[in-house]
């Protein structure tokens, strides 16, 4: 965590082994209540959401920023990334910046999340689209 970053936690949120976590100066993680299992890497620029009642299974990426400035470009390197609430997000899945994925949405193991998954949608592939509507998951 570099100078002035925060981590803010509403509920129980369990964090597995193996994760890599940096904010940089500044920038917010929210956790609501789920979990994160093992080998995440969060890289958090700015501010990445995470809603609650998620489950979010081994091998997740997210990242708010490109890291580096594409010229011409300087005021989109980074972009908050919003994960709803009871969002399950299947094995080795990366979110990118900018994206909101909505409430009770799947996420299929192996997509790359690069625009918004609309709420109650099963969403996969490379990048990820949406594959069926009005799915719910316990």
């Amino acid at each position: 965590m570099n100078s002035n970053s925060v981590i803010n936690v509403q509920d129980t949120f369990q964090i597995h082994s193996g994760c890599h976590i940096i904010l940089m100066e500044n920038a917010k993680l929210n956790l609501g209540s789920g979990y994160i299992n093992m080998n995440a890497k969060i890289r958090c620029f700015k501010e990445i959401s995470i809603g609650n009642g998620v489950a979010i299974s081994e091998n997740f990426t997210v990242w708010d920023t490109d890291a580096h400035i594409i010229k011409g470009k300087e005021n989109e390197m980074t972009k908050p990334v919003k994960i709803g609430n009871h969002v399950w997000i299947g094995n080795n899945v990366t979110v990118l910046k900018g994206v909101t994925i909505g409430d009770g949405a799947i996420i299929a193991a192996g997509a790359v999340v690069t625009r918004d998954i609309p709420a109650g949608c099963l969403a996969g592939g490379v990048p990820a689209r949406v594959i069926k509507q009005g799915v719910c998951w316990k």
